[in-house]
């Protein structure tokens, strides 16, 4: 059964701080320290949550999630291509980042970015086209693809969206428990 937006909306709840600057990024890698390491200048050691993380804006941290790795961070250093594209060789990465308003979904899939695209105005590469697999991934999370307003509830929950979105693609188990007491390796953000 697919996610849907409303399954997510304890995230902006529980954490406020993610209005302002915050990127959900999942790699397909066994290696969360590798992940880590290709998004910071050093290891801090490990936080439990997502609190944890937050507590420096300056800071990424990192959760082995199955076959995938989460990395959290309230910069935005999940879009950056050269960060993105070499740790999405043989397998595949995606970013969801919103800061102050602005809010964008990236895929990278063996090297190369497949989709780029404003996640608020829903457009762009990966999105215009009719047949991509991201409008049909939206519609799946319970939000129209080429609506143009916010929800019912005069929201747009953005994040919610395309949180699911990724969960319903990856398969990962992004759950409160993991957010609230999962253990983080972290790191100073390149960002």
């Amino acid at each position: 059964m697919s996610a849907t937006w409303e399954e997510f909306t304890w995230i902006p709840e529980e954490y406020e701080w993610v209005h302002t600057g915050v990127s959900f990024t999942v790699v397909r890698h066994d290696n969360a320290e590798a992940v880590l390491d290709a998004l910071t200048t050093s290891r801090a050691g490990t936080v439990t949550g997502l609190e944890g993380v937050n507590a420096d804006v300056e800071v990424v941290g990192v959760a082995q999630v199955g076959d995938w790795v989460l990395a959290v961070a309230p910069s935005v250093a999940g879009l950056a291509d050269e960060l993105m594209a070499p740790m999405s060789i043989g397998g595949e990465a995606l970013t969801f980042a919103t800061q102050v308003g602005h809010s964008h979904f990236a895929q990278w899939v063996d090297g190369a970015r497949t989709a780029m695209f404003d996640a608020l105005l829903k457009d762009g590469p990966g999105f215009d086209e009719p047949d991509s697999p991201w409008r049909d991934r939206m519609r799946e999370a319970g939000d129209d693809p080429d609506g143009e307003g916010p929800m019912p509830d005069g929201l747009f929950h953005t994040l919610e969206v395309y949180t699911a979105m990724i969960v319903n693609h990856t398969g990962i188990d992004l759950t409160q428990e993991l957010l609230r007491s999962g253990q983080f390796q972290v790191g100073d953000s390149l960002e």
